[in-house]
């Protein structure tokens, strides 16, 4: 699968199937700030569902969604660092937790 990411070329530009862009649309600073955090926080959440390797987790990410491939049953939810943690999962993908509104 793309990543969503890939499609912005640059800082703002972007292209999808239907887009026409708007003359002027990042002249505005505030504009192309939202953007670019908004680009940068899909990044951050692609990067979150990536599976990676047992090898690549450090303690530091504390617990995570562990799993096997292919998938058949719910993940396991923990660290290594667990009494109970399962031999044979092989990748893990860390929590993405909700963001704080006012």
């Amino acid at each position: 699968m793309e990543r969503l990411t890939k499609r912005t070329i640059g800082c703002f530009q972007y292209t999808l199937k239907d887009h026409n862009p708007i003359t002027g649309e990042f002249n505005n600073y505030d504009t192309f700030f939202n953007y670019s955090m908004g680009i940068k926080r899909l990044g951050e959440l692609e990067d979150t569902n990536t599976p990676k390797s047992i090898d690549e987790w450090h303690e530091d990410d504390g617990d995570c969604l562990w799993w096997t491939f292919p998938i058949e049953e719910p993940p396991y939810c923990g660290s290594p660092l667990d009494c109970d943690f399962p031999d044979y999962v092989t990748h893990f993908t860390k929590l993405t937790l909700p963001i704080e509104t006012d």
